[in-house]
């Protein structure tokens, strides 16, 4: 399984959140101007890292925070020397030796991983790519070996948060530098120390003691890192496109270089996962979208929790789904029953399917599936001849479909708006009328309620969705809006979309449940210019959703003059 992106459109803290909520192992590399780091996952727990800093090293980090002595650490690294090829890690050689217990390993552990997070979280620009097959990348940070009894599991969630913590200080400081993050270093033995005009900030900045005697030497198991190729497209697609002439690289290079700031005309909200296992796509995908590329994977499984992220970020996921090359079809997906579970999962996502020119019946069929349109895919399998221009093309192709169908609104969804308004314009009873609106909020959500206003009380009417079935029930709860609360703001008018406050988790989510995503939607309905009633509605299950706020607006109050007509028609009728 492969899985990367950029930290630009995805940031660090949600592949971590999502690495780890979906228990994924392997190593997620991070490359940037800056260099390289790694952290390593264990079913989704972070067990090792990597300082993209080579001179932070975990057997001085715990020296400098007094987790062992200088004696012990000498003793350890001389061990190592004596042992040659059977050398062990410098933490296992001090676990087994007797000089540090596990739970202080851990301490140190946790230090540099939060030190190496910290970090990251500067960087605005860069790559990270997840490597199943890697889990180990050098010996110098394999602490915890299987040899090991005790089996690492440091908390993910309570690291990241910690590192958030410590980062936000550095940036209300203005601390956020290089010399900030890794404090000045003494020289090695023989040469002098430069001079540094600037100010230093000791390590103990980031809950360490000292950094500023750090080894800045480079390891001889980072050597290769040093010698590395730069991180660009060529160098990344250079056994994609072995055999390829040079100047048709040089072409499509030409033609990636040209899609540079050409996605401003796309919607900021838009997110687009791309499935897929070969390299060339992603690039392509990535150039085409810019900054509205989430992220690739090969993994089926792996969609959801990037789908149901991206719902919860509020960003409008699209999946590009690569029906990869007949001869490559055999070990991968089952096309049309993925396309069929993630119609039924997210009914209103668009999912383009990638194929090849003579994938006939794979097109038919993903169409059955219900995929929203079917896209050329450049096949080196079937032309070989013009595959370079075929991948020009179906990248313009790509481009053309993403500005065409974000710049004019959905023909269903204004189908359906125009159904939901002209039925509230049929009814002649005020409680049929909210009941009516509460249906039209529960298209976009999976729950609701209607709270009818009765002197100084929200009473429950009818809900959806909130049963095992998701029909519609009847409720009984009666909500007091003595206190300040957001049920207030509601009552004064106001539409409210976002985060739950303590009054609406303690009334709504003790009585139907907490739904999986914390934002709600509160949306007043009046009568002569008195809030009557107020729907409420959340994701249930789901992890968000586009929630049409503009359009459920003019619902509820094309619903107010409804009922002021229906209103108005009875006293007539009495008169």
């Amino acid at each position: 399984m492969s899985f990367d992106g950029d930290l630009e459109h995805l940031p660090i803290v949600d592949v971590i959140q999502l690495l780890h909520a979906t228990g994924k192992s392997g190593t997620l590399t991070l490359k940037s101007a800056k260099g390289e780091s790694q952290l390593v996952f264990h079913d989704g727990f972070i067990v090792c890292a990597n300082h993209v800093n080579n001179s932070v090293r975990i057997g001085q980090v715990m020296l400098d925070m007094g987790l062992i002595a200088k004696e012990d650490l000498e003793r350890a690294l001389h061990e190592q020397q004596r042992a040659g090829a059977q050398r062990k890690p410098i933490i296992q050689t001090l676990i087994e030796g007797g000089m540090v217990e596990t739970d202080t390993a851990y301490k140190g552990l946790e230090a540099l991983i939060e030190m190496t997070i910290v970090e990251v979280l500067t960087w605005t620009k860069g790559t990270f790519s997840l490597d199943v097959h890697q889990s180990i990348v050098s010996d110098e940070y394999r602490y915890f070996p299987e040899t090991v009894k005790r089996e690492i599991h440091l908390n993910t969630q309570n690291l990241l948060m910690d590192a958030l913590r410590i980062y936000d200080e550095r940036k209300r400081d203005g601390t956020l530098t290089p010399e900030a993050m890794f404090g000045a270093t003494s020289a090695p033995p023989g040469q002098e120390a430069p001079e540094s005009g600037g100010e230093m900030i000791s390590a103990a900045d980031l809950g360490l003691e000292e950094l500023d005697e750090l080894e800045r030497r480079i390891p001889h198991f980072f050597s290769a890192i040093a010698e590395e190729l730069p991180d660009t497209p060529a160098t990344r697609l250079q056994s994609e496109l072995a055999g390829i002439p040079a100047d048709e690289q040089r072409k499509f290079f030409d033609f990636l270089d040209s899609l540079s700031g050409a996605d401003e005309s796309l919607d900021r909200r838009l997110g687009v996962i791309l499935l897929t296992g070969t390299k060339l796509l992603r690039e392509c995908a990535g150039a085409v979208c810019g900054s509205r590329f989430l992220c690739a994977t090969d993994e089926a499984a792996q969609l959801d929790p990037i789908i149901d992220q991206a719902l919860s970020k509020e960003r409008l996921p699209l999946l590009l789904f690569d029906a990869e090359d007949p001869g490559a079809r055999g070990s991968g997906w089952d096309i049309e029953g993925v396309l069929r579970q993630k119609r039924n999962r997210y009914p209103d996502l668009p999912i383009v399917l990638l194929a090849s020119p003579g994938d006939y019946q794979v097109i038919a069929r993903a169409l059955e599936a219900g995929v929203t349109a079917s896209l050329p895919r450049p096949s080196r399998e079937e032309r070989p001849a013009t595959f370079i221009q075929d991948t020009i093309d179906s990248s313009r192709a790509l481009s053309s479909y993403l500005k065409r169908s974000q710049a004019e609104p959905s023909q269903e969804l204004l189908k359906k708006f125009r159904r939901q308004f002209l039925s509230l314009s049929e009814q002649r009873e005020p409680p049929e009328v909210t009941f009516l609106l509460l249906q039209n909020a529960c298209t976009y959500f999976q729950r609701g309620v209607t709270l009818v206003v009765v002197r100084s009380e929200l009473i429950a009417e009818r809900a959806i969705g909130v049963s095992d079935t998701g029909a519609t029930s009847s409720m009984k709860l009666r909500i007091p809006i003595s206190e300040p609360s957001l049920f207030q703001s509601a009552l004064e008018g106001e539409m409210y979309y976002g985060d739950a406050d303590p009054t609406v988790r303690s009334a709504i989510f003790g009585a139907i449940g907490a739904p999986a995503a914390s934002k709600v939607l509160l949306l007043p309905v009046k009568s002569f210019g008195r809030v009557v009633a107020v729907i409420y509605a959340d994701f249930g299950t789901r992890t968000g959703g586009d929630p049409q706020l503009p359009l459920l607006e003019i619902l509820a109050m094309h619903a107010s003059m409804a009922i002021d007509n229906a209103l108005y028609r009875k006293r007539c009728a009495q008169k």
